[in-house]
């Protein structure tokens, strides 16, 4: 890899441009996936690879991003990938050659059925075979997701280090899951990414998403602009921007902080010729390393915001209803008391799930799911057990911190090197191999830290220190003990942690006496503080302390004011909790409603089709994501679940038969819809992904639907929509088609014969109320 870094600082490395729009009528079917034709057509796949080089590209991508063992059986999955990296490295010479490898197309839990470990394993069949054949360098594009990204990643670095990754963007900036640049930038460069950036994506939110990881990671960035939208003419698959208009951008990418430009979807090598004559030497400014945390949609500077409030309400520990509902496998009170935390001002939250008589290698990662579902909050793992642990910093979507690891040289050399495998920073309680009564004894454990994590290259600028907070009612004597070491550590420019509660257990008025202690700890120049933030009594303490000790007297005004002004807390309403995602809250209003007399069809009506009104708009405007989706739909599947003793079979809005066409294995758009339909009443035959004409038409002859729903992500497989459309009319089958997918327009429904065009799940929905108000 040194060869490459040189590379980069001498100037602008150019990568090649679109394989899969550029092989588009080259010998695939409808739907197939553009890497057969590494088997089927060598030539065609050669000859582009070459003319890419020939033209300036200094890296060239195999043909292979979407040969996965979805798209291939698993002997053809080999060819398909040994024929394409054979025929990159041909093309290429002396040039770079990368491995490319595109996503799985599924939801990934929390969000979906797919487990990490499946998604893991998926991704490692396919890294095994390119490993297989000497190529150890791989490129990940087109990501949505933190969770599958880092499925993807974890799986490469198996069988190599140099891994550039790449995530493609709305254009609100965010993915469709909602993570945001900067976050996507810091996890990877945690995880030991060569280089990250941005693809498939439009070339203005492309500049600004650059720009934004720039200012946080030194990691070399990567462009790879679309060109212009999609769109398809007489079967031809188009891009609105030339090559040209489109090479217009490289000095924005560059001015941005990229340091890798090149092309994705409808660009060729015309585009690659133009931008190689325009290279320039990077610019990028240096950036200040800072302590970050993160998750998908936030990133929290711990210098700019100490002291971090980590609320601690999430452990079974003291906390009977807790324990009482993890041993019912309950698991929505994680979700619900991580949101109450976050809405009292919480930045972080501590998440602890042992129950003696539970197995916490379960009970952790389910808690965990259910609170990344639900805040947006970076965590702190709170568990003794290695197993459970390294579960849930292997799937974590960002970086966290993980609680604890004693002072002790066997634990430090256990814990510390899985911790930085997985980009998170540990808590250092310094209990050493015995608890310490002096700071003397406090600083020497903190010193045996230091020099253990620098001997296996640890950062100890990531690494934060307990110094123990014990209760009064019994150790009076060592408050003064944590609090001087707390402030030597400080003055060390080390970071410190203290769990507040603990003092004042066992003892009356223990808000006064937690106050009391963020008071010193403030004093002291603390950088966490576990407490609880529904404590206005500790709250209060804590903005109170700031100011007088730590320059927040702004902020303490501002939270003033805000509370001064804050008007009471409004009734919640059945559409207030779908929207919001509450289920608990959702089905006990539902009950209240029907127990009231209202009928269950104007229920679904004036409450669950409102609410869901509300979620589509906000989703349009950028202000909900995937996940904000799934939620409400969660809420409304359970309210019709509820309602079903109350709603005959009869009373149902209407059927629809829906599916993803031949060749197409993405059905996180059609799943989805499936959810949001069923919220609302109707009744969904979902017949999976990758599905032929033939069994879509023997569906709709067997089901008689009202709707057929067609779903593609993939230009080249949206031509299989006509395919179905005609076969229906080929079998005298009379049914609304309703085309789905982020490529799909009204002009393409009509000229196909479908019934109207869906780019979004509520675009979808609208068609079927539009439908059935015309009925009426």
């Amino acid at each position: 890899m040194g060869k490459f870094q040189q590379l980069l600082r001498q100037k602008v490395v150019i990568l090649d441009g679109a394989t899969g729009t550029n092989l588009l009528g080259k010998g695939l079917a409808p739907g197939e996936s553009p890497s057969i034709l590494n088997v089927r057509n060598e030539d065609t796949v050669l000859e582009l690879h070459k003319a890419y080089a020939e033209v300036g590209a200094d890296v060239i991508l195999t043909n292979t991003f979407s040969a996965n063992g979805h798209s291939f059986t698993k002997p053809m999955l080999g060819r398909v990938i040994r024929h394409g990296v054979a025929l990159a490295k041909r093309a290429a010479k002396k040039r770079m050659v990368l491995g490319d490898v595109g996503p799985l197309g599924e939801f990934i839990e929390p969000y979906g059925t797919k487990t990490f470990e499946e998604a893991l394993k998926d991704y490692r069949a396919i890294f095994r075979i390119f490993s297989s054949t000497g190529l150890k360098k791989f490129f990940i594009e087109t990501m949505t997701s933190i969770v599958e990204a880092k499925a993807a990643f974890l799986a490469a670095q198996e069988y190599a280090s140099d891994i550039f990754i790449c995530f493609s963007l709305q254009d609100n900036g965010r993915t469709i899951m909602g993570d945001i640049p900067e976050s996507i930038a810091l996890t990877f460069e945690a995880l030991g990414a060569r280089g990250v950036g941005i693809n498939c994506t439009a070339p203005e939110v492309v500049v600004q998403a650059i720009a934004k990881m720039a200012r946080v990671t030194s990691l070399p960035l990567i462009a790879k602009p679309n060109a212009g939208q999609v769109q398809i003419e007489n079967e031809h698959v188009h891009h609105t921007m030339s090559d040209a208009q489109l090479a217009a951008y490289y000095v924005k990418f560059v001015r941005a902080g990229a340091n890798m430009v090149g092309g994705c979807c409808g660009t060729s090598p015309l585009y690659t010729e133009e931008i190689a004559k325009k290279r320039v030497k990077p610019i990028r400014k240096g950036v200040r390393k800072a302590f970050y945390l993160t998750t998908p949609g936030r990133i929290l500077n711990v210098e700019e915001n100490k002291p971090v409030v980590v609320g601690e309400r999430l452990n079974p520990s003291g906390r009977k209803k807790l324990g009482a509902r993890l041993k019912k496998k309950d698991y929505r009170i994680y979700g619900e008391e991580a949101l109450q935390q976050e809405n009292a001002g919480a930045a972080a939250l501590d998440v602890n799930a042992f129950v003696a008589v539970l197995n916490e290698y379960d009970t952790l990662p389910r808690a965990v799911h259910e609170v990344l579902k639900n805040s947006s909050l970076p965590l702190f793992i709170d568990t003794l057990d290695f197993k459970a642990a390294e579960t849930v910093l292997r799937f974590y979507p960002g970086l966290g911190v993980y609680n604890s690891i004693p002072a002790r040289r066997k634990e430090l050399a256990k814990w510390l090197p899985m911790i930085r495998r997985y980009g998170f920073k540990p808590v250092i309680s310094l209990i050493g191999d015995k608890i310490p009564q002096t700071i003397r004894e406090r600083m020497r454990n903190a010193k045996l830290a230091v020099s253990m994590a620098r001997k296996i290259d640890f950062p100890v600028d990531d690494l934060i220190f307990d110094p123990l907070v014990f209760p009064i009612a019994t150790e009076k004597e060592q408050m003064n003990s944590t609090l001087e070491t707390l402030s030597r550590l400080h003055d060390m420019g080390l970071k410190t942690i203290l769990g507040v509660s603990n003092v004042s257990y066992g003892l009356p008025d223990r808000s006064l006496l937690n106050a009391a202690l963020v008071t010193a700890a403030v004093k002291n120049h603390v950088t966490f503080l576990i407490l609880n933030p529904l404590d206005e009594v500790v709250m209060g303490a804590l903005n109170a302390s700031d100011a007088l000790f730590s320059g927040g007297l702004t902020t303490y005004i501002e939270n003033y004011r805000k509370r001064i002004q804050e008007p009471e807390p409004k009734r919640k309403t059945l559409r207030h909790a779908i929207v919001c995602g509450d289920v608990e809250s959702g089905v006990e209003l539902a009950k209240g409603l029907l127990d009231s007399g209202i009928d269950a069809k104007e229920l679904i009506e004036n409450h669950v089709v409102k609410a869901l009104e509300i979620v589509g708009k906000n989703y349009e405007e950028g202000k909900f994501f995937i996940p904000d989706l799934l939620k409400a739909a969660e809420v409304a599947q359970s309210i019709l679940g509820l309602m079903s003793r109350h709603m005959p079979r009869q009373a149902k809005r209407g059927k629809i038969v829906i599916a993803t066409v031949k060749g197409d294995i993405h059905d996180i758009g059609k799943n989805l819809a499936a959810m949001v339909f069923e919220s609302v009443g109707y009744e969904v035959i979902d017949l999976g992904k990758d599905v032929t004409s033939r069994a879509i038409v023997d569906s709709v002859r067997k089901h008689n639907p009202d709707f057929l729903g067609l779903s593609a992500l993939l230009t080249t497989t949206m031509v299989e929509m006509e395919n179905v459309i005609d076969a229906l009319q080929h079998a005298g089958l009379n049914v609304k088609v309703i085309i789905g997918g982020p490529n799909v327009s009204a002009r393409y429904a009509k000229k196909i014969g479908a019934y109207g065009a869906a780019q979004t799940v509520f675009e979808g929905l609208g068609l079927l109320r539009n439908q059935n108000s015309a009925t009426r």
